[in-house]
């Protein structure tokens, strides 16, 4: 065998004796980041999932709340204006019981005893939070007045409510009724007759 030969099979050799060793480094490199990435991507799912699971929670007390907040706004809503239709049906019974003192005079015993009865109907009303209100001068209010008419007043500033025709009322802070008003206006201005009229020459 000739010294080149011997030279080409050492080299063999010392080849197949290393490559084993630099194999399993490269493979044990390769299977430690394969691992590593995937204990990340596990750990960023659960994460993720986290999130998503705390945000629901979220989401969830927050309707929760809103919709104890409705239930109680619209109970409380209930209690103050459930009556309102039944308030409205019973008004001109007072207005009735009103008219019926005023027609019947002071010293009448039936005006006594109407006024008895309407003392306690007022009562009644006022327990479930109706009350009337007295427009008579007040500033006329569109909102709480219905203006009938306009009456010439001179003592009066225009806008006055002077007359009222039917009582408005109120139930818990609310308008029921608007008060049926006559509302004052400036009234025009006087000539006087007795004046010299100027003629032309």
């Amino acid at each position: 065998m000739s010294q080149v030969e011997k030279e080409q099979k050492e080299q063999v050799n010392a080849s197949a004796e290393e490559s084993p060793e630099t194999l399993d480094e490269g493979a044990k490199v390769g299977e430690t980041l394969s691992e590593e990435e995937e204990q990340a991507l596990a750990f960023a799912d659960l994460e993720r999932e986290r999130d998503d699971w705390r945000e629901k929670a979220y989401r969830a007390a927050a309707e929760l709340d809103n919709s104890r907040k409705r239930f109680h706004k619209e109970r409380q809503e209930l209690r103050n204006f459930g009556v309102e239709p039944l308030v409205s049906e019973l008004l001109p019974v007072a207005d009735n019981l009103e008219r019926a003192i005023a027609h019947a005079g002071e010293d009448s015993t039936v005006a006594e005893g109407v006024r008895m009865v309407l003392k306690q109907f007022m009562q009644v009303l006022a327990v479930k939070g109706a009350v009337p209100f007295d427009a008579k001068g007040e500033k006329f209010d569109p909102a709480l007045h219905e203006a009938m008419s306009q009456m010439p007043v001179a003592d009066v500033e225009p806008g006055t409510v002077v007359e009222v025709f039917q009582k408005g009322w109120m139930l818990n802070e609310r308008l029921v009724r608007p008060a049926m008003v006559v509302v004052a206006c400036e009234p025009e201005p006087q000539t006087d007759e007795n004046s010299p009229v100027s003629s032309e020459s």
